[in-house]
């Protein structure tokens, strides 16, 4: 039975479609989708002559805004993207004497590809550092599991936020995420109900190490006193016999000579690491679960 008065999908459209270059007639095609053969003959007929089964496109209401104040609505954006909705619609209708919603003003950005989104925290590696970077991994990019990375303890400090953790957003389309005027922190002044922990840990192939907490700022003394506390006992845990190489980045307190003169000592092998590559580390990984 046909289905008279059925909204066609356009999974439905293209099936008829297909059927009809099948060479089946309407009529056959009715009785195969059950769909009405009236029906049938007007998505046959509006492909044959436009090629396609899309509606045309309607005029709709008429816009309540034009190009010209379209484009003093852009331009505010762009002086001022951290500006919120509110403040954004009353500036606007304050310069141009109109009396639109938030909601119009909303879609006229969203029109424009411009949307409320938060800022991206994004540190710049300089063309040096990305020269190292460059180097490092195609010095690396032969190592194997088993001969290499199964060596390797790697380390690093992260920070938990505990409180509100407020984001600051901006209007921006979204090829424009890394333009200064988008990017940018809030001071953690505003929010004086945050606190926050810094801990030390590591992880290798064979398991997570010790978590240490950190009470204040690293500095070398604090730093030799973390790694006596927690590499040692990934050492006995899991390289016992074994080689093993220690990995830590470039910070001050790290490549001092003080440290590396009781790594020295104490036996320890640092892996050669590229400034600005923590992205690179492994441990960012387990640092991501615990946030």
């Amino acid at each position: 039975m046909a289905r008279h008065g059925k909204q066609f999908t356009p999974e439905a459209k293209r099936v008829i479609i297909k059927l009809s270059q099948q060479g089946l007639s309407s009529r056959k095609i009715e009785e195969i989708t059950g769909y009405n053969r009236r029906t049938v003959s007007k998505i046959l007929k509006r492909f044959a002559e436009r090629g396609n089964i899309e509606n045309l496109p309607r005029s709709g209401r008429r816009p309540k805004t034009t190009k010209r104040s379209d484009s003093v609505l852009f331009r505010m954006v762009k002086r001022n993207r951290r500006q919120t909705l509110a403040e954004l619609t009353s500036e606007f209708n304050t310069a141009s004497g109109s009396s639109l919603s938030s909601r119009t003003v909303k879609r006229r950005l969203f029109a424009e590809g411009y949307k409320r989104k938060a800022v991206s925290k994004i540190i710049t590696i300089g063309a040096r550092n990305q020269a190292k970077r460059r180097r490092f991994c195609r010095e690396i990019l032969h190592w194997t599991v088993d001969n290499n990375w199964s060596h390797i303890i790697f380390s690093d400090e992260t920070k938990i936020v505990f409180g509100t953790n407020r984001k600051m957003y901006v209007w921006r389309k979204d090829e424009e995420r890394l333009r200064p005027e988008c990017l940018g922190v809030q001071p953690d002044s505003e929010h004086p109900a945050r606190a926050s922990t810094m801990f030390c840990g590591c992880i290798c192939y064979h398991g997570v190490g010790t978590l240490t907490p950190v009470t204040g700022n690293i500095n070398t003394d604090k730093y030799i006193s973390i790694l006596d506390d927690y590499v040692w006992p990934v050492v006995a845990r899991h390289f016992v016999n074994k080689p093993w190489i220690f990995q830590e980045d470039n910070a001050p307190c790290h490549v001092s000579i003080r440290a590396n003169a009781w790594e020295k000592d104490n036996g320890i092998v640092t892996l050669p690491w590229p400034a600005q590559s923590s992205g690179i580390n492994i441990i960012e990984n387990v640092w991501r679960v615990l946030k």
